[in-house]
């Protein structure tokens, strides 16, 4: 069933340079590189094709595939579970920066009294979201059946902040538009772990040997 979520490139990077408004300088490091040590052995091919796969599967193609790109690992990730770490990695990056743009907007003098008791339940559940995404990043291996679950959780807690500003009866269409993002990535988190969960087989033929 095709899916309506369809974010352009130019919407992505201004987007993702919204989040980093309120983000620690050292924001755009907070992984370390994952390791691939089967990199000398993968296929050049394997990994657009793996990517686009799997992106394929998630209904929000096009934006799956520019955050993925976004990552230098993701060129030379021989597998799905490499792919699965790096979208989660992803999403728990973005969880935290939006997590510090709602701590900002509450640390302004100029925020309006009316908005900080939705912005304090957003904050508080962006704890929950990226404690959701780490715990699917780190069952991936051992149990991505509940990594499913986890990745699929973190969407009810990004709707909580969704709800928290409609029933208080304000809007805040940066926070809206980020909480969009995320659901994305829910989106994304969801398909990789069923992928594993289900154990399909994604690989494909070497072309160096034609």
């Amino acid at each position: 069933m095709a899916s309506t979520c369809h974010v352009s490139l130019f919407q992505l990077v201004a987007i993702s340079l919204s989040l980093l408004v309120y983000s620690p300088p050292t924001a755009a490091a907070q992984y370390a590189p994952f390791p691939s040590p089967m990199e000398e052995t993968a296929s050049e091919d394997a990994p657009p094709k793996l990517v686009e796969e799997v992106c394929n599967r998630s209904g929000v193609s096009e934006f799956c595939v520019e955050a993925l790109e976004s990552d230098p690992r993701t060129a030379s990730a021989p597998d799905l579970l490499s792919i699965a770490k790096i979208a989660l990695d992803l999403a728990k990056t973005n969880a935290t920066s939006t997590r510090n743009y709602i701590d900002g907007m509450l640390k302004r003098d100029d925020t309006k009294p009316a908005l900080r008791p939705a912005l304090e339940k957003c904050a508080s559940s962006y704890e929950l979201v990226f404690a959701s995404f780490s715990s699917a990043h780190d069952e991936l291996e051992e149990d991505p059946m509940t990594a499913n679950y986890d990745a699929l959780i973190a969407g009810d807690y990004i709707s909580s902040c969704d709800e928290e500003l409609s029933s208080g009866g304000v809007s805040v269409p940066s926070i809206s538009a980020k909480n969009q993002v995320m659901m994305y990535f829910v989106r994304i988190g969801d398909t990789v772990t069923d992928l594993l969960r289900t154990n399909v087989d994604l690989s494909f033929p070497s072309s160096s040997h034609q």
